[in-house]
Formats: structure tokens, C-alpha cells, sequence
């Protein structure tokens, strides 16, 4: 039988794991209940955080489930045994559960996401140049035996709106297969096991979280069990919107907007037939897999340094290069060239894009669909698409009101949760009702980039943001309760006005609508 010990770091909580040892955290050895093999997690037990979130205020006022509350804990603050890392540590509530080379500029030096400049185990587990400069990180996606040689670079793909965007095709006609069972991360096929949405956990404690390239289980992390997974896909199946729009049944207030919605409705201009209603999905209701060429467009000092090529879905398993991903001729690659479609709702203030974050605007992204990489690809086969520069500024601004739409309705969400938070306990609970606040500023921050980052675009709806923006942040500090509460109601007022004006339906018309899901309320 295997030596049994209680591993015991300060300001942790114990987990059981199946191990001879845990390396790291200053442990010390002390005698162990029989039977059991015990290592030390960086939070609490499952059973702790329930409880836990049984007092929340959001979960006592029915505004989330106790299984959101417990994901999102997990979720933001469980390293797992491993780094140090947190899912939060890429996907912080705050950007938009995404790091970009400004987010990333502005996190001190001991953060976990630099470990592979911290801990020389951990020394080749990134290329820090690349991830401070352009937002990429390095994945192990086709095999972890080889993690130095055999790994891609990828932007970090945001989690909003899970739900909407990872439904496959019950027998895929697009080169992937089931498993995955559902389309996670940029290749479709980032989810280990099963390939779902809760597998997504696993796949990140193994490939970012790990305390040495070994990447060994119960010694370098602790996998999360089955019902920690159940948790957070609970969360993260609630962030952001849970619906779709119809885009035929939509009219905005900007007519370069609407202009921009008109082209990307027109046929020939196939925007819509992968990114149905500016979603993830065709028109049959699922997302699939495309080879646009993309690859071919990535970061030049990806080439100048020698980075392998990205060849997409389909890696694993495959022991020599079976694809050309440069379009020299020459197999550079593993895998088939595919990569699935992202949402274009929450597309403007979540770049750079595509999973080479080659593209720094949401207009640029648009001028990719008119070049000869994407063209010579098999997703152009039909043809080059014509877009003059009034096209795509008008695209541009069509999918900034979108997203500034989507912000203004984040915000809201966040601030009637802190409006019934305040009423409720009053005092009580502030750090939760100031952080609420400060992270529906945060997406009254985004809608005003959508809308500023080009000449007049909704300029009364920007008027009322700004107003927005003052009282969120007396909202987000303000040592009154009361003060706070008259914060947030006008601060409701100003994003409503705001949000309301981006749409010219007709009133009682609830076309530019999103249902926001539960998960949008953690932290």
C-alpha cells in the first residue's frame, strides 16, 4: 500500500488525491486518516463552498443558483494544486473573461499568469514575449508528451455566451467528429474526455495549471472531480446572453449601422451563413467548423522565430505532419485546417481576433473576408467577397452597436442585481454590492469604446454613458449604502437611455433584446 500523508499548506483547504507525495507549497508531512491520500488544494472543500454560497446574497435572493455561486468560485479562485493559476487568471470577469497585451501589461509581476517567468520548472510553459506583446499563449492541443516542440500559439477566447455557441452537429459534414461532443476553444476540440463544456476544466488544470511540464496528475495539480465540473459548467454555461436575435426583425438608430446590417444580411456577402444573426451558428441552428485561411494570416514574429503552425482540429493521435497550414505545399502542421466560428455579438470589444490575434480591430478583422488568404481557402472556395471600404466601416459600426447593445444590457443586469442587493442588506454584503457596480462600470467602459472608436456613431447614446459612468463609480465606492442605491438607480437610468436609443424599432419592440444568464452576476 502507498505511504498516506496529509499534505498541509498555510491557508489552504485538503482535498483527497491518489499520490505518494505533493511537491511545492512548503508542505509538511502529519499522520493521515486510513484509507485516505490527502493534498492540498489552494481554496476550500465543495462542501465548504456550498455552504458558503448558501449565505451569498445573490443565491438568498434568488438571483443565482448555489450551483452558480459555487462554479463561479471555483471557477475565479480554485488553482487546483497546481501554479497558482485560476480559470480567472485568463478569463477575468472583468475584461470580458479574456487577456488582451494591454490587460495583460497592467497585472503586476507576480501574478500567476507569468509562472513561466517566476519558476524555472515552469520556465518553457510560455513564451512570455509573445503573450505580453500579442495576448498568446502557448497549448499543448495535439499532445502533451512533446509540450516544447509539439505546441501552437492562441489567443485566449473569451466565455461569454457558452451557451449559444457550442452546440455541434449531431453527425458533423465539416471535417470534425464526436467526440468532442460539443465546439470549445478555437480548433472546436479544446475539451479532453467527452469534448464538453465541462470537460473544459480538466483540459485547463492540465495544460495551464500544472507545476511542471510532466504534467503529472495528483503531483503537479489535482484533477477536479465530477461534481466540481458539474459546478462549473454551471457557470459558465450562464455567461452572458442565453439567446440569439433575429437580425431580419432588427432596425438601429444609426444609419451606418443599419447600412452594415443590410450587408451582412445580403447573400453574397456570406456573413450570415456562418455567423447566423451574428451568433456562432449557421442557419441550422449549430456551430461548425471552417478552414478560412486564417492561419496564413497570423503574427509575423510568429514566423520569424519558428513557431509550428496551427493546423487546427484534429491533432491528437496524428504522429507526423499531415497538413499545410502555410499554403507553401508543405505539411507543417497537425490536423485539418478547421477552426470553429466565434460569436460576432460579443466580437468588437473582445479583440484582437481570430486564434491568431492578428487582427486589431473589428474593421480589420471584417477586411480579412476580402483577401487572398481567406479567398484561397476552402471556406472561399465560392469566391473572393467584395466589401468597399463603406461596407466595411459600415459592418464595423453595425457589430460595434451590437456589441455596445450587449454592454449596455451586461450593465443593467448587474446593476438591478445590485439595486436588490442594497435594498436588502443595506450595509451589509458591500464589497459584493461595490464590486457588482464596478463591473457593470466596466461594461459601460466597453460600450463607450464600441461607440467611440469611430466618428459619430450614436453620439446621445455615448452622452448618457458618460453619465452612466460617474454614478457607477460613486456606486463602486461609496461608504453609504444609501448613497449607493441612489448611485445605482440613475446609473439604471442612463444605461437604459442609452441601450434604448441604439435601436430604432418601434417602442414595446424587443428586437436588439438579450436574456442574461445567471453566471453574469460572479466574480
Amino acid at each position: 500500500m502507498r505511504q498516506r500523508a496529509r499534505i498541509v499548506c498555510q491557508g489552504s483547504a485538503t482535498v483527497l488525491v491518489s499520490i505518494v507525495m505533493f511537491a511545492g507549497c512548503g508542505a509538511r508531512e502529519e499522520p493521515a486518516p486510513a484509507q485516505e491520500v490527502v493534498a492540498t488544494s489552494s481554496g476550500l472543500t465543495l462542501a465548504q463552498r456550498v455552504t458558503n454560497c448558501a449565505a451569498d446574497p445573490r443565491v438568498q435572493l434568488g438571483l443565482v443558483s448555489n450551483d452558480v455561486c459555487v462554479g463561479a468560485d471555483l471557477f475565479f479562485r480554485e488553482a487546483f494544486g497546481g501554479n497558482g493559476r485560476t480559470c480567472g487568471s485568463c478569463h477575468p470577469a472583468d475584461h470580458n473573461y479574456t487577456i488582451d497585451p494591454d490587460y495583460i501589461s497592467s497585472l503586476p509581476a507576480s501574478d500567476a499568469l507569468f509562472v513561466a517567468e517566476q519558476q524555472p520548472a515552469l520556465a518553457q510553459l510560455e513564451k512570455p514575449a509573445l503573450m505580453r506583446q500579442y495576448g498568446l499563449i502557448v497549448e499543448n492541443v495535439d499532445d502533451t508528451s512533446d509540450p516544447t516542440s509539439r505546441f501552437v500559439m492562441r489567443s485566449v477566447p473569451h466565455c461569454l455566451s457558452l451557451a449559444t455557441s457550442v452546440t455541434a452537429q449531431a453527425v458533423p459534414t465539416d471535417g470534425t467528429t464526436r467526440p468532442p461532443n460539443q465546439r470549445t476553444g478555437w480548433s472546436g476540440d479544446g475539451a479532453p474526455n467527452q469534448g464538453e463544456l465541462r470537460d473544459f476544466q480538466t483540459g485547463a488544470v492540465v495544460q495551464h495549471y500544472t507545476q511542471s511540464l510532466s504534467r503529472t496528475a495528483g503531483t503537479d495539480f489535482i484533477l477536479p472531480t465530477s461534481d466540481e465540473l458539474d459546478k462549473v459548467v454551471a457557470f459558465t454555461s450562464t455567461i452572458g446572453r442565453t439567446n440569439e436575435l433575429t437580425l431580419a426583425n432588427l432596425a438601429l438608430s444609426d444609419s451606418g449601422a443599419e447600412a452594415g446590417r443590410l450587408a451582412f444580411l445580403t447573400p453574397a456577402n456570406r456573413c450570415n451563413g456562418c455567423h447566423g444573426n451574428a451568433g456562432a451558428n449557421v442557419a441550422a441552428g449549430f456551430n461548425r467548423n471552417f478552414n478560412t485561411g486564417v492561419e496564413r494570416s497570423r503574427v509575423a514574429d510568429l514566423n520569424t522565430q519558428n513557431i509550428p503552425f496551427d493546423g487546427g482540429f484534429g491533432g491528437p493521435g496524428v504522429t507526423s505532419f499531415n497538413f499545410d497550414a502555410s499554403g507553401d505545399g508543405i505539411l507543417d502542421s497537425y490536423g485539418n485546417g478547421t477552426f470553429n466560428t466565434p460569436p460576432l455579438i460579443e466580437a468588437a470589444d473582445t479583440g484582437p481576433f481570430f486564434h491568431t490575434n492578428a487582427f486589431t480591430t473589428i474593421e480589420s478583422a471584417v477586411t480579412f473576408y476580402t483577401t487572398t488568404a481567406f479567398s484561397s481557402s476552402p471556406a472561399g472556395a465560392a469566391g473572393a467577397i467584395v466589401l468597399s471600404p463603406t461596407d466595411i466601416a459600415n459592418l464595423g459600426r453595425f457589430l460595434r452597436v451590437l456589441n455596445a447593445a450587449f454592454n449596455c444590457q451586461m450593465a443593467l443586469a448587474r446593476i438591478n442585481a445590485d439595486i436588490a442587493i442594497i435594498t436588502a442588506d443595506k450595509n451589509h454584503s458591500r464589497d459584493i454590492q461595490q464590486q457588482m457596480a464596478a463591473l457593470a462600470l466596466a461594461e459601460v467602459n466597453d460600450a463607450l469604446a464600441d461607440l467611440g472608436g469611430v466618428s459619430s456613431l450614436n453620439v446621445s447614446a455615448q452622452t448618457s454613458l458618460v453619465a452612466a459612468q460617474a454614478s457607477l463609480l460613486s456606486a463602486s465606492t461609496d461608504a453609504s449604502h444609501v448613497h449607493r442605491l441612489d448611485a445605482a438607480q440613475a446609473a439604471l437610468a442612463a444605461v437604459s437611455a442609452a441601450n434604448d436609443s441604439l435601436s430604432a424599432n418601434p417602442a414595446g419592440v424587443s428586437a436588439l433584446a438579450f436574456s442574461m444568464g445567471a453566471g453574469t452576476l460572479m466574480f
